[in-house]
């Protein structure tokens, strides 16, 4: 049957500024701008949406939010400053700080495929009161808390001590969002939440995702299907060659207008030539050269 990428939810009552993120650059190890001033805000109880041509900088921005990619400018959440280098820009000071990541790639970032899905449940959070018992692990609540979680996320079969590895992909992406979401966080960073999974997966992650906004969270999700995007989130802003091409509403917005700021044109009322669509897309990649 057809896919509903179209969520049914309530209009967003938005509040305080949760994520205030203000000129970030990032510059790799070969000396490229891969973010070049990002401004961005997303406040409770909204989803922003980051859309764009993949390798525009959404990983990187998802990489130093999460805390595993150094970058300059200005982080706050909730108004504190967040370290962008240094020993406290790490994923475990964002986990303290109340930010939760689902990755891009849940195979080499979300989980640890040999691993079991009790431990993969405990993955980041191992040090919390609720799973130590003096200097050691508590296995034993750690797998009790995992089998509630499989049961609340209808995780497949419903196995703590199968691997990680074991599951279909729809599977490992509900045990990776069980580990985020029930941390109950500030804000939800969410790559790609839908990549390779099966029908009845997808629905159920947008459902999680819809019902964290409710809760008053904050929530900034990338993803390269702009569906997807329209669906679930309140604010799309659009990012092409490290930059935030313009901010729609998704109730005022659509697919063409997306598309176009997506190629690096801002005026999106002219009529523009395929030629031009293709030489800045070609640019995105960094090639000017290449066909699309």
């Amino acid at each position: 049957r057809k896919v509903l990428l179209r969520v049914d939810k309530e209009p967003a009552t938005p509040g305080d500024v949760v994520l205030d993120v203000k000129n970030l650059k990032v510059v790799d190890d070969q000396g490229v701008e891969r973010l070049r001033g990002i401004d961005l805000q997303v406040r409770a109880g909204e989803i922003l949406g980051i859309a764009g041509v993949a390798g525009n900088g959404q990983s990187e921005l998802l990489e130093v939010l999460g805390g595993y990619e150094d970058a300059t400018g200005t982080v706050t959440l909730n108004g504190a400053p967040i370290d962008l280098t240094g020993k406290y820009s790490d994923g475990r000071s964002r986990r303290d700080r109340g930010i939760a990541h689902v990755p891009e790639d849940r195979q080499r970032e979300g989980l640890i495929m040999d691993f079991a899905a009790w431990e993969n449940t405990a993955f980041g959070y191992h040090r919390d009161a609720a799973y130590t018992s003096g200097l050691l692990s508590n296995n034993a609540a750690i797998k009790a808390d995992t089998a509630e979680k499989m049961e609340r996320f209808d995780v497949r079969p419903p196995h703590p001590h199968l691997a990680a590895k074991n599951f279909s992909g729809g599977n490992q992406q509900k045990i990776v969002l069980a580990r985020e979401i029930e941390r109950n966080p500030d804000l939800l960073l969410i790559g790609q939440p839908t990549r390779g999974v099966d029908i009845g997966a997808i629905e159920f992650i947008h459902q999680q995702i819809v019902a964290l906004r409710d809760q008053g969270k904050a929530i900034l999700l990338v993803s390269v299907e702009l569906e997807e995007i329209l669906g679930l989130a309140d604010r799309v802003a659009v990012m092409f060659d490290g930059q935030i091409m313009g901010e729609r509403l998704t109730t005022e917005t659509d697919e063409k207008e997306l598309g176009l700021l997506m190629a690096g044109i801002t005026d999106t009322d002219k009529p523009h030539t395929i030629a031009e669509i293709e030489a800045n897309l070609a640019q995105a990649h960094g090639n000017p050269h290449k066909e699309i």
